[in-house]
């Protein structure tokens, strides 16, 4: 068979395919990164679709259609929330108010609980002198650190107004993505050639398994922890229990830098509230015993290994997750990642079967993959 002069001629000018496939990617993540905040929405919204899932499955499983399921899961966890809201706005709104309006400022009050330390640090340990800077030194570096932190004001008003959409448009997206979700899943494997359809299979049972099971497990560890803060700094009388609490959980879905920051949260508020070193020290050793269990019995209780992440690309991904998509992206950044990582490592163990079923024609075929 003959191959057409002009066939020969375009074909030449084609650059290679590993080529092409580049720049498909290149061009790929141009277009993620430009509609970065509407992917942070959907993949949050698809967060929610797989932790309500389970409900949709049991409830289909007592034959109530997958509509009315979700519409009545939806419908409760509305109530829930009206009913939390109702219980806990009038707590969460005068920490709030307190808070606000603290006097004197903020600034002046941690000036102050930073000086009540360090003299009761010189009574303690007279050869400590040498290592407490003096309160004009510790004023110099406080307020260059405020004004840095104010420098990013309109960068995290932007962010609380990515937040607000959020909280509106994830709602109605998981709803949709819960109650069709199987169809669109249908439709897209319909669209494939059927070559293809076993491994595509594969890669979507995958994703949901190990989305599912980390998402999961992330909401019900974030709300452990969270009320367990809460009720712990309650008990030892710490202002803003409601609010450390909610944010300790919400921080607790970072991983390396959520304990991080919410320890350093606790640990302002108690140190400006006792202003010495024996209160402050049962709140921190509160903490990071709260820490412990999480650690132990919380987080492979619930979480477990679903996540299969090296611990440098674990914290690259975080750091890039944050740079790339802001404050959400510290928290989608992990299951994005571990996604891509179950996918090629399906693509390439499918791969490698066929090329060794190849070299061993005399072999039974391959048994199909089941979901």
């Amino acid at each position: 068979m003959q191959t057409h002069p002009d066939t020969r001629e375009s074909s030449r000018w084609l650059p290679p395919p590993s080529i092409l496939w580049g720049l498909g990617i290149a061009a790929f993540a141009v277009l993620l990164y430009i509609s970065r905040e509407f992917v942070v929405i959907l993949l949050l919204s698809a967060g929610l679709a797989y932790v309500l899932n389970p409900l949709v499955k049991i409830a289909e499983g007592l034959a109530i259609k997958r509509d009315l399921a979700v519409a009545a899961i939806y419908l409760g966890l509305a109530v829930l929330l009206v009913a939390a809201w109702i219980f806990l706005s009038p707590h969460l709104t005068a920490e709030v108010n307190e808070l606000a309006s603290g006097s004197p400022s903020n600034t002046e009050r941690i000036d102050q609980a930073i000086n009540a330390l360090q003299q009761e640090i010189i009574a303690k340990y007279p050869a400590a002198r040498r290592w407490v800077g003096s309160p004009e030194t510790r004023n110099e570096r406080l307020s260059a650190f405020l004004e840095q932190q104010t420098a990013y004001l309109p960068n995290l008003l932007t962010h609380m107004v990515s937040i607000v959409l959020a909280i509106v448009l994830v709602p109605a997206f998981s709803y949709f993505l819960l109650r069709d979700g199987a169809k669109i899943g249908q439709l897209l494997i319909n669209s494939l050639p059927p070559a293809h359809i076993e491994t595509s299979v594969a890669v979507w049972c995958e994703i949901e398994r190990v989305l599912g099971r980390y998402l999961r497990g992330l909401a019900i560890n974030s709300a452990i922890t969270g009320a367990i803060t809460a009720l712990g700094l309650w008990a030892l009388g710490v202002d803003y229990p409601l609010l450390l609490g909610a944010f300790c959980g919400l921080a607790g879905a970072v991983p390396y830098v959520g304990p991080v920051l919410s320890g350093g949260a606790v640990a302002v508020v108690a140190m400006i509230q006792f202003a010495s070193l024996a209160p402050l020290a049962k709140v921190l050793t509160l903490f990071l015993s709260i820490r412990l269990v999480d650690m132990v019995l919380i987080h492979p209780t619930t979480i477990g290994k679903s996540v299969r992440l090296h611990p440098a690309l674990l914290m690259g991904s975080v750091i890039v997750g944050g740079n790339v998509f802001g404050l959400i992206g510290l928290i989608v950044a992990v299951p994005v990642v571990t996604s891509i990582q179950e996918i090629a490592r399906l693509l390439l163990e499918r791969r490698r079967y066929r090329l060794g079923a190849r070299a061993r024609r005399d072999e039974a075929p391959a048994q199909p993959y089941v979901c």
